[in-house]
This record gives C-alpha cells, structure tokens and sequence, in this order.
C-alpha cells in the first residue's frame, strides 16, 4: 500500500474544500501519514466523516493500521465511523473490537457491526458480542443489535411486546411480525435477556409446552416477562415435568405390586399389609408432590428397573423416616444411592476396558510398489 507524503496528503485534503476548523483538526490531531494518505484518497463526504468523528486520532490510527494489515476492508473503515459524529462511547473498545477480529472470534464484518452497535446498545463489546455469539442477535449496519427472527417469531407468539426499525429513524410498535420481517426490519425487545432466555430454551424438545406455559402464567402480563422471570418458570415446568413421569412410573409398579398381592393367599396379603401402605404413601406422594431433582437424579430414578422398590427399600433401612412428608428425603436418597451405583458400573467397566489385552495384530505384508515406467 502506497503512502503519500504528509504534506501531499494535506495538500489533497486541502482541495476537498475543508472547513478551517476540519483543516486544522487535520494538521494538529496526530493522524499518522497512512491514515490522512488514504483519508485524501477518499470523496470529500467521506473525507468529512473520518475528520468530523468524534474518535481520537489515536483510534482513527488503529483502524487504517489494521484496514493496511488487511484485518477490516473499507466498508468497515465506514461503519466503524459513520455513526460517531456526537457519541464516540463504543472508542474503549477498539482494542478489544480489533482483537476479536486476530483471534477469529468473530468475522471482520460482523466484529465491525458489533463494534458499531456498542454505540447505542449501552452494553460492553464483549456483552454486545455475547449477544450476537448466542444466536438470539445480529448486528445491523445501523449502529444496533436486531433479534433474529427465528427468535421474534417466538416472542411474538408468546405476546411479548417487540418494536421495528427500518433504516436509523423510522421505528414503530410491531403489529405483523411477518410484515415487518418482510420489509427487512431490525426486531427489538425491551429486555435482551428474554430473548437470549428464549434462543436456549426454544431448543429444547418441549419448547412448545414450556412456551404455553409461560402463556399462561404471565397472562397480560407478559409484557412484564424478564429473563430471571422465564428460568423460574423454567425450574417449575422441568420439577413439575419430571415429577409427571416419575409419578407415572411408581403408579405403574404399584398397580403391577397390587395385581400381584391380588394372587397372593390372605395371610401373605395380611402379612404384607405395611408393604402395600408405604408403597401407597410413596405413590400418593408423587402424585400430590414434585420433588425438586437434578437431571443426574432424575435420570438415575428412570433408569431403575423398579423405582417404587428401590424407594420402599431406602425408606425401610432409614429408621428417620416416619410421615409421608419424608417421602421426599427417600426419594433423594434413592436417587443418589442409584446415582453412585451407575458410576461405580461405569468405572469398573473402564477398569475392565483398560486390562483388557490388546490381540495380537497379524504384521501385514507389505507388497512393493511396482515402479512407474
């Protein structure tokens, strides 16, 4: 890249019909020889923008050194400068901006949109570049970070309020998501964290339950709807799913126990009186109760080949426990005790895995290459 001497940059800069103050500004600031070389090169109204932003020399000096080390292309030379005229707030970040670029976290188009965005967004650029990492955001040429659709359309189901812009200033209450998405509208949500909330959980295979849901219990209140909001109904809809099919799986062992008792003689039944009660207290429990589990827990219940059993087992050994409020306690024990088992089973079969020996490998013959003629 060719750099023109200062003063023949000046000189150039000079015949763009430069304002005093712009021209001195150009002389005074410390801009280095590459940027003003290639400053001159540019149309007065482009000249104009990179001399009328806000930034410091300092950072206009970053750009054009990373713009001739081939980092960002011209377009983003503009983007980065175009909306700093009167708030340059997103300057703290441009060493952070221009290494996300070195490090490949994002691409130089979609970094320098993100850069841009810090301007109005109020957030850090490494909070702004969370955003857009996270699916739930894009970055849009006009200085702001837009909710993709995938995700509004999502929102806009739940009725969750959401506002469009086109261009920088025509901005309205969205009333047709579709036509607005149609016009190539950037999508906004009051709380960003609703949308990140809704990205992650709408992957999720019961998405559309969860989402009605929500429907449900924010009712007009939705517009109220938070991302804090969203993981406690989150945490309630998963205890109160799970506590679903936990209490499907203990009906069915204790009606399969019951049928069973039914064959048995009356003595065996009589005999057996305490088995069927506490099985019963556990079953009426599930149903009345949702015990709060981890995945690992839950998982480790469902696995078992009789949960009732197993939960009736803990119940018997833990001489504690003695109203059908502790159920609960035994079911957690259950579930860890399960837990640990797995895990002992799975390291045994690495043990056994590791020692095993290797067979031996008959040595292949390796037949010569015929020579090329």
């Amino acid at each position: 890249m060719y750099v023109k001497p200062r003063e023949e940059s000046i000189e150039d800069l000079s015949a763009k019909k430069l304002s005093d103050v712009q021209l001195r500004k150009v002389i005074t600031q410390g801009y280095s020889d590459l940027s003003l070389s290639e400053i001159s090169r540019y149309k007065r109204q482009y000249a104009v923008m990179f001399i009328d932003s806000q930034y410091s020399a300092d950072t206009i000096n970053k750009l054009f050194k990373a713009y001739a080390k081939g980092k960002i292309d011209v377009d983003d030379l503009f983007q980065a400068v175009k909306y700093t005229t009167y708030k340059p707030q997103n300057e703290q970040y441009i060493d952070e901006y221009l290494k996300s670029i070195d490090d490949k976290v994002l691409g130089h188009t979609t970094a320098t949109q993100t850069f841009s965005a810090c301007l109005y967004e109020h957030c850090t650029y490494k909070e702004t570049m969370e955003y857009v990492r996270s699916g739930a955001f894009y970055p849009t040429e006009y200085a702001s970070l837009s909710v993709t659709s995938d995700v509004a359309e999502q929102l806009d189901k739940m009725g969750v309020s959401l506002r469009a812009c086109e261009g920088f200033n025509y901005c309205y209450d969205v009333d047709d998501l579709k036509e607005a998405l149609d016009r190539e509208a950037a999508i906004f949500v009051e709380d960003k964290d609703v949308a990140l909330k809704v990205c992650e959980y709408m992957k999720l295979p019961d998405w559309s339950s969860f989402r009605s849901k929500v429907e449900y219990e924010m009712g007009r209140d939705i517009a109220n709807l938070t991302g804090n909001k969203l993981d406690e109904l989150r945490i309630e809809f998963t205890v109160a799913t799970r506590g679903r099919a936990l209490y499907d799986k203990v009906q069915a062992e204790y009606i399969s126990f019951v049928n069973e008792m039914k064959q048995a003689p009356p003595a065996d039944i009589i005999e057996a009186a305490y088995d069927i009660v506490i099985r019963d207290n556990i079953v009426t429990y599930c149903d009345e109760y949702y015990p709060e589990l981890s995945s690992e827990q839950f998982e480790a219940l469902m696995s078992s080949k009789n949960t009732l059993d197993e939960i009736y087992e803990v119940w018997c050994k833990n001489g504690d426990l003695h109203s059908i409020d502790d159920v609960g306690i035994a079911i957690v024990e259950t579930a860890d005790r399960i837990q640990i088992s797995l895990d002992r089973e799975k390291q045994e079969k690495i043990a056994a895995e590791k020692s095993e020996p290797v067979p031996e490998q008959k040595r292949a013959v390796v037949k010569p290459k015929h020579k090329s003629r």
